[in-house]
């Protein structure tokens, strides 16, 4: 396991057009890199278990946080880089921090669990929260009744709109069919026409 301990600024980001982004959160302790890539579900609910945990678990909730320092200029080659596949939290009440557990695939199948573990202030677990939501934020929209990404003009297959959706033009009718309906229209009226003889 490489344990970071208490590090000293995390952050995350994107990387890519919106509908092609990989994601990573970035920490740094001391002169060290971590960056963990995950996927864009994975980290938007890790923001939301980071404010969930604070909320009820820390002595100080309810109380404006110190400024978080940033991470500054990230290392191109960070000292530890992995895919993350499983992630933990936990909260250290002792010291008012969140404990962040990541495991990569590799370290899995060696048994070696978690792979890797950092602790993070409250200030900078606040602060990565809003950092979460914002680059959550700044992808693709999302469809209000399903929650998946909507494409350039907003069309997807809405499993919410329940067969629902706007009235579409209809195409234009050649003169070939139009030509079919008038001879249909013709003899539906000889028919009514024999009828009341």
């Amino acid at each position: 396991m490489i344990d970071f301990g208490l590090i000293d600024a995390v952050d995350a980001e994107a990387i890519g057009e919106p509908g092609n982004r990989t994601f990573r959160l970035r920490a740094r302790a001391g002169e060290q890199f971590l960056a963990l890539w995950m996927e864009k579900q994975q980290l938007a609910a890790l923001g939301r278990a980071i404010s969930q945990l604070l909320a009820e678990r820390s002595r100080d909730r309810g109380r404006p946080a110190t400024r978080a320092m940033p991470v500054g200029a990230f290392a191109d080659h960070p000292d530890v880089e992995l895919h993350v596949v499983r992630l933990g939290l936990d909260f250290d009440a002792d010291r008012d921090c969140i404990v962040l557990l990541a495991d990569d695939a590799p370290g899995l199948e060696r048994g070696e669990s978690p792979t890797v573990r950092l602790e993070c202030g409250r200030s900078g677990a606040l602060a990565l929260v809003r950092i979460i939501e914002n680059v959550v934020a700044a992808g693709r929209p999302l469809c209000p009744l399903c929650g998946q990404a909507l494409e350039g003009a907003g069309q997807h297959f809405c499993p919410g709109s329940n067969g629902h959706s706007k009235e579409l033009p209809l195409p234009a009718r050649d003169e070939a069919s139009e030509a079919a309906d008038d001879d249909t229209e013709d003899d539906d009226e000889s028919d009514e026409d024999e009828d009341t003889d």
